[in-house]
Order: structure tokens, then C-alpha cells, then sequence
């Protein structure tokens, strides 16, 4: 699990951020650039100082991890298996209340990216009670993950060219019909990281406000 707690004397927020299906604990870092954005964001007065926390969401065995897609659909299958048996939905809501009783923390919100977005919808619903902003950023989703507590705020972005783009409007009209407020972001670029980098300010935005 990557972490970073900036300094302060004040209870801060805290942010869930999981990768997709070939990523590890590093991805948000290493090719999000999530601490970094951060950083900036709040030298420059666009975000508040906030904890991220990145745990490792694979229970993939590393050295068998696909280092590209290959055959999304067949991947995602193969890994939602393996998600389901491990329940990681389960060890993240374990994992939030370790991070709420170690540091001072306030709000929580979580975010995920393609199978990330997923994961993250069913913490959400797992922990109403303390999941307050949800960000998905080229998720697959399904109408049976609809929120449950329609206080929560969903923010689900997509791009223009992504593969799942199909996945997230249908989300949307789901959320649409069901009365739930949201938002719903088309951005320019496909299903990499070039296109979650752009999600990741939008989302840190909203944090603030």
C-alpha cells in the first residue's frame, strides 16, 4: 500500500484510489502522478490538503499479471473471479477503518479507475456510512450497483474513444432514471492514463467544494 499524509494539525480528508486490472499499489504514482497533482494543486490553491491512499487491489498473482490488456473481456472476467473469491470490497473497508483510527482524518471519498471504478462503487455501497464522493473514471459498472444512499456524490468520467465509455453512459442513464444527482464528464482520450491524469485534478476539485 502506497500512502501520503501531508503535515497538519487539523483532521484532514482522506482518498481512496484504486487501479484497474494489470496495476499495482504504485500505478496511481508511478503513471497517475496522484501525489505530485496533489501537491501542486494545493501550492496553488485548487485543492485541500488531503491523505491518498493507494492499496494494491490485484489479487492477481504478480508475476502472472498481464503487462497489456491482450483480451480485455476475458481479463476482466477472469479477475472479477478472483475478486469476488478474495473480497477485496471487504479489505478495503477494513482498510478505512485502520486509516480512521491511525491518523486524524475527516470525510472520505474514493475513486477508481476501469475495474477500479467497479470496486469502488461496491465500497461505496458497502460503506455508506462513510464513503461520501465517488469518482469513476472509465468504470464497469452494472444497474445493480447503483448507489443506495442517494446523499453520496458520483462523479463519472469518460472518454470520448474509451473502450468502457459505453459502460459508464449506461451508468449514467441508470442514475438518471433512478433520481440520484451526479455528474457525468466526457473528456478527450481513450482507456490509459493519459486520460485518468485528466480525471484525477477534476476529481481532487471536488473535494473542496
Amino acid at each position: 500500500m502506497d500512502i501520503y499524509v501531508p503535515e497538519s494539525d487539523e483532521p484532514l480528508p482522506v482518498l481512496y484510489l484504486l487501479h484497474g486490472i494489470n496495476g499495482y499499489e504504485g500505478s496511481w504514482q508511478d503513471m497517475g502522478g496522484a501525489v505530485d497533482t496533489l501537491c501542486k494543486m494545493i501550492a496553488e490553491g485548487r485543492c485541500e490538503p488531503m491523505i491518498l491512499v493507494m492499496p494494491d487491489c490485484n489479487k492477481w498473482p504478480f508475476k502472472e499479471r498481464p503487462t497489456h490488456h491482450g483480451n480485455l473481456w476475458k481479463c476482466l472476467f477472469h479477475y472479477g473471479k478472483l475478486s469476488r473469491e478474495h473480497d477485496l470490497e471487504l479489505s478495503i473497508s477494513d482498510l478505512m477503518d485502520m486509516i480512521d483510527t491511525t491518523y486524524c482524518v475527516s470525510t472520505c471519498a474514493i475513486a477508481g479507475l476501469s475495474d477500479g471504478g467497479r470496486i469502488a462503487a461496491n465500497v461505496a455501497n458497502l460503506r455508506p456510512d462513510r464513503v461520501r464522493k465517488i469518482g469513476l473514471f472509465s468504470p464497469v459498472l452494472h444497474k445493480d450497483q447503483l448507489p443506495i444512499d442517494s446523499t453520496q456524490q458520483y462523479f463519472i468520467y469518460a472518454g470520448k474513444q474509451d473502450i468502457f465509455a459505453p459502460s459508464a453512459k449506461r451508468f449514467h442513464k441508470h442514475l438518471l432514471r433512478a433520481g440520484y444527482p451526479h455528474q457525468y464528464i466526457v473528456l478527450k482520450g481513450n482507456h490509459n492514463w493519459k486520460m485518468w491524469r485528466q480525471c484525477l485534478p477534476l476529481f481532487l476539485k471536488e473535494q473542496t467544494e
